[in-house]
């Protein structure tokens, strides 16, 4: 039987529960108000513009050794890919969040997307995932107050031309309803091939092969199979995310016998291994110094260039890295396929450039391989995409401009701010203890740009700290199960050895958003001491914390899944689960409370020794 039980307002649904109802407050009608907001025009010349453009394309070419005058040849043709992913539905260049340009997003994306179509013959245009969610942008407003209007970013990829979009983690965030009426409203096929139904039939179409006359191209979609792991069971249900691999090795062969005389996967999953330097663009050419990401169960791309027979290219993406080419290197990569990404929120485009020859069988073959990550710092907006979304755009500038409550005093965030007790963390914590009754509560930083000034709050500094949709969990977990989730925070910081500089200490193989903070106990940990011997003291209302001693705890959907390598948490009793985002919840939590600022931290943990500690409060 389903059981419904209500506390602060919210709907909460117990772990014997099917399907959840839905449970969100809808926030007053007045948020549906518009204005025209303009942005700082900050983009080159066309002329600029197309002048760049050419040379970047006369180099590539020269590097594929394909001059003009052979792509007449009729053994010869030439195959331009462009590649999104990770966009997070950013369309206009600008950060909602503060209110002020930026660079990226489709608007952006779709004048460099013209200016190559009219410079070549075959331009394919596909997507990599993760499109249908994101904080910074028209997504949150359209999700909760206007769902019924088409999908901004559908709508906007339409409008592009788009030929395909593979599905990325973030796809499942609002449950397959949302989804189901996202992927009809396209224009193009949405594709993923290792996403099947418990029967064993496809979900939706696993791959598709264009046409372009003389030639046809084949794309493969894969997405991460880690979903499972991080997503809630009902937004999933019914579906299987198979091996990539073995997906892969089942299609290739079936994409080729239908004609597909080039094959491309475009797949939602990042690297095994990287360089230690996987920022600096350069770093992607050079097999030296490249480590393990421990992340094989979640991502595929180099094991899939190696292994897969028949393919040409890989379009990596999910861990947000901007990737120019990685090719036949060391034991990197050991064949002819070649893996570009294009970084997140369309800050790149990837380009792949395919010379073709034709055999004498009549087929076409790739003799050539070159790829690149284009820029859209600068590329000046197309008015047809800024046209088509601003209806969803003049609603977001509103909608994070209402009002919360108020900063009674600077709180910032950043990777120092995980140094020690901070405010920001503690306003989720204490939402989320409000919200639930819960013993502890669990958070973490999610990014490090995150900050609140002194002054009113409004929506948009809540979601600028809290930036993902997640939901709110409670579980029963016990004092053994606790101390070994704080011993798999503390491996965001490197051994103490007398470093002077903070950034020295941070492990960097391990994100931000993977570090939690804790509230409703107190504790201590030593970073000189060794991974897994670091909590020196755990107490709860003053008393040390038992093995087995039982506690109630509130965290996110995410971390309740055992995301973030948590799996001491994956197993624990489900006790309840909220139908509305954190997020809201903060928000509600911020209204009712009035005002949130530094007086609010009880440092109920620190660090030591404490020479780290004093270290990063002096910063």
């Amino acid at each position: 039987m389903i059981e419904t039980y209500y506390g602060r307002g919210y709907a909460w649904i117990t772990a014997e529960c099917g399907e959840p109802k839905p449970g969100r407050r809808i926030s007053d009608a007045t948020l549906r108000a518009r204005r025209y907001i303009g942005l700082t025009n900050r983009s080159l010349p066309n002329r600029s513009l197309r002048l760049l453009l050419a040379a970047a394309m006369a180099a590539l070419l020269l590097a594929l050794g394909v001059a003009g005058a052979t792509l007449g040849q009729a053994d010869r043709t030439h195959l331009v890919v462009l590649a999104t992913s990770d966009l997070h539905g950013h369309i206009y260049p600008i950060d909602y969040f503060t209110n002020k340009a930026d660079e990226g997003g489709l608007a952006q994306i779709y004048t460099y997307v013209k200016q190559t179509r009219s410079d070549n013959t075959n331009v394919l245009l596909v997507d990599n995932g993760d499109v249908l969610e994101g904080g910074n942008s028209v997504l949150p407003y359209h999700y909760m107050f206007d769902s019924s209007a088409p999908n901004p970013m559908i709508k906007v990829m339409n409008l592009m031309g788009y030929d395909s979009m593979t599905l990325g983690n973030h796809e499942f965030n609002y449950g397959l309803k949302t989804l189901g009426k996202a992927m009809s409203e396209a224009k193009f096929p949405v594709v993923s091939a290792n996403i099947v139904r418990e029967n064993g039939e496809s979900f939706i179409q696993p791959y598709t092969i264009k046409d372009f006359g003389e030639f046809k191209v084949g794309v493969l979609g894969i997405t991460t199979p880690k979903v499972p792991t991080w997503e809630k069971p009902e937004n999933i249900e019914g579906l299987v995310f198979m091996n990539p691999l073995e997906t892969a090795l089942k299609y290739i062969p079936q994409m080729r016998a239908q004609g597909a005389d080039v094959v491309i996967i475009v797949g939602h999953t990042g690297w095994e291994r990287k360089p230690k330097d996987s920022g600096k663009l350069e770093a992607w050419g050079n097999p030296a110094n490249w480590v393990d990401t421990g992340q094989a169960e979640e991502n595929w791309a180099l094991r899939l260039a190696n292994n897969a027979p028949g393919l040409d290219a890989i379009v990596a993406g999910h861990d947000h890295l901007a990737v120019p080419m990685v090719a036949k290197m060391s034991d990197i990569v050991t064949t002819d396929v070649i893996i570009t990404q294009p970084g997140q929120w369309g800050d790149y485009v990837s380009r792949i450039d395919i010379a073709l020859e034709r055999g004498a069988d009549g087929r076409w073959r790739a003799s050539e391989r070159s790829s690149t990550v284009v820029p859209m710092a600068g590329v000046q907006p197309a008015p047809e995409v800024l046209d088509a979304a601003k209806y969803y755009h003049d609603q977001t500038i509103d909608f994070f401009k209402s009002p919360v409550a108020q900063a009674t005093g600077d709180m910032t965030g950043g990777p120092t701010a995980r140094f020690y007790d901070n405010a920001l963390v503690e306003m989720i914590n204490e939402a989320q203890l409000w919200a639930t009754g819960a013993d502890l509560s669990i958070a973490a930083l999610f990014t490090d740009t995150s900050k609140i000034d002194k002054g009113p709050m409004t929506m948009q500094d809540v979601y600028g700290l809290y930036v993902y949709p997640n939901t709110l969990y409670t579980i029963k977990i016990n004092g053994q199960q606790l101390r070994e989730a704080i011993e798999a925070s503390a491996n965001y910081f490197k051994t103490y050895t007398g470093q002077t500089d903070l950034a020295d200490l941070i492990n960097t193989s391990m994100r931000g958003y993977n570090y939690d903070i804790y509230q409703g106990v107190e504790y201590t940990i030593d970073i000189s001491k060794p991974i897994g011997q670091r909590v020196a003291e755990l107490k709860f209302k003053g008393e040390d914390v038992r093995p087995d001693q039982e506690f109630i705890v509130a965290l996110n959907n995410y971390r309740a899944g055992g995301g973030g390598g948590y799996t001491m948490f994956r197993n624990a009793q489900l006790l309840s689960e909220s139908t509305t985002e954190v997020r809201e919840i903060m928000v509600d939590y911020l209204r009712a409370v009035g005002q949130f600022g530094p007086e609010s931290v009880d440092n109920n943990w620190r660090l030591l020794p404490a020479a780290v500690d004093e270290m990063a409060r002096k910063r």
